[in-house]
C-alpha cells in the first residue's frame, strides 16, 4: 500500500516539476531581454503561402543625453503545434541613423504589409517630426518623413 502512495506521489511531483521546468524556461528567456528594450507591441497579422503569424514592433533606447531610439519589426510565425517563433527580424537603420527618440507610434496592417506612423523628437533641439514606415516584406520597405 505504501508503494502505491509513493508511486502516485512521485508521479504527481514529477508532473508538477515538468510544468515548472517549462515555465522556468520562459522566465529564463524573458530575463535575457536587454534592458534597452522599452516597448514591444503586437501590430497586426501577416500571411504567406507557407506560414502565418503576427508583426511585432520593438523600440529600444540607448544613451543618457541624448536618448536615441532604434526600431525593429519582427515577423513572428505560428508553428503547427501552436508555438511561436521569430521568422524574420529587421532593424530600420534609417531611423537609427537620424539619432532621434520615438515619442509614440501607431500601426496598421493589411494584405500588403505593415504601416507604422512614428512620432519622433530630436533630443538635441526638441524639434519633433513624424515619419512613415511601410513594410512589404523583410527585404522591402519604404521609410521617410510623413506625407500628410
Amino acid at each position: 500500500m505504501y508503494r502505491k502512495y509513493a508511486l502516485i506521489t512521485g508521479f504527481s511531483v514529477g508532473v508538477g516539476l515538468g510544468g515548472t521546468a517549462l515555465a522556468d524556461e520562459l522566465a529564463g528567456s524573458v530575463k535575457t531581454i536587454p534592458g534597452a528594450v522599452e516597448d514591444v507591441r503586437v501590430s497586426g497579422t501577416w500571411e504567406s503561402a507557407e506560414r502565418n503569424g503576427i508583426y511585432r514592433v520593438i523600440i529600444a533606447r540607448s544613451g543618457l543625453e541624448p536618448v536615441t531610439a532604434r526600431l525593429f519589426v519582427q515577423w513572428v510565425a505560428y508553428e503547427t503545434d501552436g508555438s511561436a517563433v521569430v521568422d524574420q527580424s529587421v532593424e530600420i537603420k534609417e531611423l537609427a541613423d537620424l539619432g532621434l527618440d520615438i515619442v509614440d507610434y501607431e500601426t496598421e496592417s493589411d494584405v500588403d504589409g505593415l504601416s507604422v506612423f512614428i512620432q519622433t523628437v530630436d533630443p538635441k533641439d526638441g524639434f519633433d517630426e513624424t515619419y512613415e514606415l511601410h513594410m512589404f516584406s523583410p527585404t522591402e520597405y519604404i521609410f521617410g518623413p510623413a506625407t500628410n
